[in-house]
């Protein structure tokens, strides 16, 4: 379990990289011990409150036909925006380009940890 978790982290850290490199309103303060608090707290976001987002909202989420989860994942990295400084997004495209590649890492996580 904990090393699920530090693997999210890791790929957390690799994904905010390379949104910051590939996306243009995307800014990040090039320090490890921050973008290491960076992608703990995205990997606890994902963790602890997607859960409990996705199953208050998942009639939406149905209605929807998982459309509004999009919705949920650009919310968990405004969350992290907004309490770490050392991370700037400017724009909506820019906050789903950035879930975009953040899901994708994740994904990556995720599908070691099934073959596992």
């Amino acid at each position: 379990m904990i090393k699920i978790f530090l693997l999210h982290i890791i790929a957390n850290a690799i994904a905010i990289l390379a949104s910051a490199w590939l996306i243009p309103n995307v800014f990040y303060e090039y320090e490890f011990i921050s973008l290491i608090k960076i992608a703990a707290m995205l990997a606890a976001a994902n963790t602890l409150i997607k859960p409990v987002l996705k199953m208050i909202f998942s009639p939406l989420i149905l209605i929807t036909l998982g459309f509004f989860t999009l919705v949920i994942n650009i919310f968990l990295i405004w969350l992290v925006v907004y309490f770490a400084p050392e991370l700037s997004i400017v724009g909506l495209t820019a906050y789903f380009l950035t879930m975009i590649v953040v899901s994708f890492f994740n994904f990556i996580v995720s599908a070691i940890k099934d073959k596992k």
